[in-house]
């Protein structure tokens, strides 16, 4: 615990917003059973996107962060719908680490299924996106777990700088196909979800600490990036555990 005393902290008014999250956070955990009861529609989880380019001119940094940031932004989208439940991605990471799950074996889409399973979500949304010159196509179907039957599917196509504005209607349509109604977010530059996918990289790597830090940073710089928020509170909670 005393590393987290010696690392720099947002500013007061994210700090306050963290410290709620996390309290409503810990109610969250504290029953999972609770949780089944106040939920009234199937439960989600959100897998990270494919990148399916074959060949493209630009660096990869500028294409291969979509795979989180696509896959964190849907679940912004869905968790904002009332009543459904959505797995969220330190719950993935720590479901993959207790079944020694390689990432070669998650690319299988069955293993996926199976772990869906394992993890109590009726519902899979399975992603992935190609780059053609500076356009990209994203295409997302939801898939029930116990069948493997798809039960949505879509796509949007947008130029590569505004890609993640672009798919919100997409994921509003997901939204509701899977109960809810039309909602809606702030947008944000793709600048503040490439360092989003850089602290994400860190975490996934084990490396805690760096992945805390940055999250602090990327909020200092934007104390409204959602996503940014919900995973410093998860990754908290999980180094106050070790």
């Amino acid at each position: 615990m005393n590393v987290l005393l010696t690392l720099a902290l947002p500013p007061a008014g994210v700090l306050h917003r963290v410290r709620r999250c996390a309290l409503a956070c810990l109610m969250w955990g504290a029953s999972v059973a609770g949780w089944a009861q106040a939920a009234t529609l199937p439960a989600v989880v959100v897998w990270d996107f494919d990148n399916q380019t074959a060949l493209s001119t630009l660096p990869t940094e500028r294409i291969d962060y979509l795979r989180r940031a696509l896959s964190e932004n849907l679940t912004a989208t869905l968790l904002q719908v009332q009543g459904l439940p959505v797995v969220e991605r330190q719950r993935l990471k720590d479901l993959l680490a207790e079944q020694q799950v390689t990432a070669s074996a998650l690319a299988d889409e069955d293993t996926r299924l199976r772990l869906g399973k394992i993890v109590g979500a009726q519902r899979m949304v399975f992603g992935g996106f190609f780059v053609l010159g500076d356009e990209v196509q994203v295409h997302v179907r939801v898939v029930e777990t116990a069948s493997s039957r798809i039960l949505f599917s879509d796509e949007a196509t947008a130029p590569l700088p505004g890609v993640m504005q672009q798919v919100s209607a997409m994921n509003g349509r997901l939204a509701r196909a899977l109960g809810g109604t039309a909602v809606g977010g702030r947008s944000h530059p793709p600048e503040l979800w490439q360092a989003y996918d850089r602290a994400l990289a860190l975490a996934d790597a084990g490396e805690l600490d760096a992945a805390v830090a940055a999250l602090q940073a990327l909020l200092a710089r934007d104390k409204d990036f959602t996503p940014a928020e919900r995973q410093l509170v998860a990754l908290l909670g999980k180094m106050a555990r070790r």
